[in-house]
Formats: C-alpha cells, sequence, structure tokens
C-alpha cells in the first residue's frame, strides 16, 4: 500500500508548481536522492510545443530538477526518445532543452549506446544507457487518454525508454492490448523506476496521446507506486474499474497491489464525469478467452484486427511520411501522392495516429 499525493494546481506558474510538487512530496514516499544520479523521464511524445499539451510541460520539469537538487542530488540527468528519434533531437521545441540550460541539468541522449535488456523470459530490448547508470529514476507523465491503452500515465511513459523505431516492434510481439500492456508492464519493470509525477494541470481528452482536445484539469498526482497514480487517473478519466489494461497487467504480474492511500485529495472525490475517454472495447467472456489461443493459430493477430483501422484525410495529410516511418508492419505506403493503408497488415496499434503532425489519422469506434 502506498501513499498516492493529488494536489490542485490551477496554472503552469513556476511558484504554484513548485510549492505543489513539495507538497506532493511531503505526503508521499518520495525516494532518497541525496549524493544520487537521478533520471527525470518526461513525456516527450513529439518534440511539440508546450502550449499543444502533448509532452510533460517545462514547468513541471523545471520544478523537478530543482526540487531533487535542493535535497542533494549529485547530478539531475533529463531525456526520452519519441517514435521518430532523430539525431538532432534534444527537447527544443517543448521547452525542455531551455530547461536543462537553466537549471544546469544534463541532457541524456537516449538513442546513445542503448544496451539490450532482458524484460521478459522471451523478449529482448534495446533500452536507453543510461538507466543502469543512475540511482533514482522518476517518470513525469502527462495527464492523457490513449487510443490503444486508454490513458497514458506514469507506467506508459518509462516505454519511451526504449530509443526512437525499437518502440514499434514491440506492437507485432504483443499484438492484442492484453498482451501489448504486459509488455509494458515488463519494460517498466526493467526501468527501475522509482517514483511517478503526472501533469494534470492542463490534460487531454478524446482521442489521444496526440490529436486529443485540452482540457483544464488543474492537477499534480504523485506516488512511489506509479500504477496508483495512473490508477487516480482512471478514476478521475471516470473509467470502470476493469478498463485499464495496463493496471490489470500490473496487479496481474504483483507489481501492485492497487490499494492506495489517498494522503490529501480523493480522485473518488474529482470524478470528471463528461471526461471524453476513449471507447473500451467489450470484453470477450471467460470461456472463449481461454480458447481461443489454444484453437486458433494466429489469434492475436486475428483480435487486433477486429479494432478499428486509422482513417486518413487526403485534404488534411501533408506527406510528412512519419506515419509510414513509424508503421512496424509496413502497412503503409505513399501511392499516387496518397497515404495507403493495407488492411489485412495492419496491426492496428495505432502508432500512425500517434505521430501524424497535422491530426489527418482518426480512429473510429471499436467494432
Amino acid at each position: 500500500m502506498s501513499k498516492v499525493a493529488i494536489q490542485r494546481c490551477q496554472t503552469y506558474e513556476y511558484d504554484l508548481v513548485y510549492s505543489s510538487l513539495i507538497n506532493i512530496i511531503e505526503n508521499s514516499d518520495f525516494p532518497a536522492v541525496e549524493n544520487k544520479r537521478v533520471l527525470l523521464k518526461p513525456n516527450i511524445l513529439s518534440d511539440s510545443k508546450p502550449e499543444l499539451g502533448i509532452t510533460t510541460n517545462p514547468v513541471v520539469v523545471e520544478a523537478m530538477v530543482n526540487i531533487v537538487k535542493s535535497k542533494g542530488a549529485r547530478e539531475v540527468l533529463v531525456g526520452d526518445s519519441p517514435g521518430l528519434h532523430t539525431p538532432q533531437f534534444h527537447g527544443k521545441n517543448c521547452g525542455i532543452a531551455a530547461v536543462c540550460e537553466r537549471t544546469n541539468a544534463t541532457w541524456v541522449n537516449f538513442a546513445d549506446n542503448p544496451r539490450t535488456h532482458k524484460v521478459n523470459r522471451k523478449t529482448k530490448l534495446n533500452m536507453a544507457r543510461v538507466l543502469d547508470e543512475v540511482d533514482v529514476v522518476i517518470s513525469i507523465a502527462k495527464f492523457k487518454t490513449h487510443e490503444l491503452m486508454y490513458l497514458t500515465g506514469c507506467v506508459k511513459n518509462m516505454f519511451g525508454t526504449l530509443p526512437g523505431l525499437n518502440k514499434s516492434p514491440c506492437h507485432i510481439k504483443a499484438a492484442s492490448r492484453e498482451k501489448f500492456a504486459a509488455l509494458i508492464c515488463d519494460i517498466f519493470k526493467e526501468s527501475h523506476c522509482n517514483y511517478g509525477i503526472v501533469d494534470g494541470i492542463i490534460g487531454m481528452e478524446g482521442p489521444g496521446p496526440a490529436n486529443g482536445t485540452l482540457r483544464q484539469i488543474g492537477l499534480l498526482i504523485g506516488s512511489s507506486d506509479c500504477f496508483e497514480v495512473d490508477e487516480a487517473m482512471r478514476i478521475i478519466m471516470s473509467y470502470k474499474q476493469d478498463d485499464i489494461p495496463i493496471l490489470n497487467e500490473g496487479k496481474r504480474k504483483g507489481l501492485t497491489s492497487l490499494t492506495p492511500t489517498w494522503t490529501l485529495l480523493d480522485p473518488n472525490d474529482l470524478i470528471i464525469k463528461d471526461y471524453r475517454i476513449v471507447d473500451v472495447a467489450k470484453k470477450e467472456g471467460l470461456i472463449k478467452s481461454l480458447l481461443i489461443p489454444f484453437l486458433t493459430r494466429g489469434s492475436d493477430r486475428k483480435k487486433a484486427q477486429k479494432r478499428p483501422t486509422p482513417n486518413f484525410d487526403e485534404k488534411l495529410c501533408i506527406r510528412c511520411k512519419r506515419c509510414i516511418d513509424i508503421c512496424p508492419a509496413r502497412a503503409l505506403s505513399l501511392k499516387n501522392n496518397v497515404v495507403t493503408l493495407e488492411e489485412t497488415k495492419c496491426v492496428r496499434c495505432y502508432c500512425c495516429h500517434e505521430m501524424c503532425p497535422v491530426a489527418a489519422i482518426t480512429i473510429e469506434k471499436d467494432k
């Protein structure tokens, strides 16, 4: 049972954010950082401007850098890796590069010499080398919905420790929502994350994590149990108890008990009933879910193909080809200057939707 602290914070005014985070830390089990190397891992899905609400706001990152320094950290490092990681990426547009410059925090390029980690019995993945070189890891996520996982918080944020295009093949390895959630939990465990903060001052609802609608939430959340931070998000967003695959898998794997102690505010008093969540797919019956893997070859791929396919708006599309580059199944191509989808190849991972900079890709409701 971990302490989860939820604090009201209505704006990104630095002093307010700083004092709110101090209150959260004092009312949760914050790790000892004195004389230690600390990695802060914000959510930089793409290097987008802060006002778009796609990335962790730089004010929250700056406040955490300074708090960790004030507690005696020997060195504070900041890093992330978006799906399409260019050699020049360093968080400039999202404002986090400037934070590093102002605070003398060290920016870490996750693509530099990654190390292979065995995240489970069958899977080895390249992960950021810095994970093996620091003493404390803190996930600083963004309060957002997610087309595939329904919400993305502190646990899913650690998927970014896989550099660039190392991420997209995971959707082939784990095609169903449940297996992908299980893989995310394995990656999270291997990252040895010690604490999580969610930037919920401005959140995203609807078709997140990149093309949803911004909404004032006015909250910051923190705990040493990242799953329980995400549980608070689930409750506030008004998802049902068993809707979130990552939380279900985390509990099944024994990574969390999901029995938090709410030390400041109770998320059950903060539920936003009209929050635009992602439609949750109808769950299969118990007998069917147990029999299908034994009776049907390629059942995960077939289950994934029951999910809706992405739709491409030719008028909005700018032909940047980010969707084509990120697609792990090679299901997209540019034909006659139009992005074309080969549905039989598509695994419905929605990486294309996440990467589109102009919201030209939409996802319809689950069948």
